[in-house]
C-alpha cells in the first residue's frame, strides 16, 4: 500500500522536476540498481534494528554513512561480519568504512595529529 502523500511519478514529470529543480533523477531502474538498492535497504535496517543511526546513504555507490557515535554498537553488532576496513584521510576528517552486507557502511571521525 502505498502511503497517502506519495505519488508516483512518470518520465516526463520527472524529467520536468529535474530541469527545474537542477536536481539529478534517476528515471531508469537498472537490475544493477536494484541490487544496490536492494542491499542498501536491508543493510540500513539491520542497522537500524540495533540502534545505529543512519546519516545520508547513496545508492548508486551502495554506501551508508552513519552517526560516528554508533560506530561502537556497530562493531559490537556486526564486526564479525564486516570485511575489509578501511581509512583515509580528506581535510580534517577521517573516513572509517567497512563493507557490511553488500554496502560499504562508512563514519566521519576527526583526523589525528591536525593543530587546534
Amino acid at each position: 500500500m502505498r502511503a497517502p502523500n506519495v505519488i508516483p511519478l512518470s518520465a516526463k514529470i520527472a524529467a520536468e522536476i529535474s530541469i527545474q529543480h537542477a536536481l539529478p533523477m534517476c528515471t531508469v531502474l537498472t537490475p544493477e540498481l536494484a541490487d544496490k538498492l536492494r542491499a542498501l535497504n536491508d543493510m540500513t535496517r539491520r542497522l537500524r534494528a540495533v540502534g545505529v543511526r543512519i546519516e545520508a546513504a547513496s545508492p548508486l555507490d551502495a554506501k551508508i554513512f552513519i552517526n560516528a557515535e554508533d560506530s561502537d554498537q556497530l562493531a559490537a553488532s556486526f564486526r564479525s561480519e564486516w570485511r575489509s576496513p578501511v581509512w583515509s584521510t580528506k581535510g580534517v576528517h577521517n573516513i572509517n568504512c567497512v563493507r557490511l552486507g553488500g554496502c560499504q557502511v562508512c563514519w566521519l571521525t576527526p583526523a589525528k595529529g591536525l593543530p587546534s
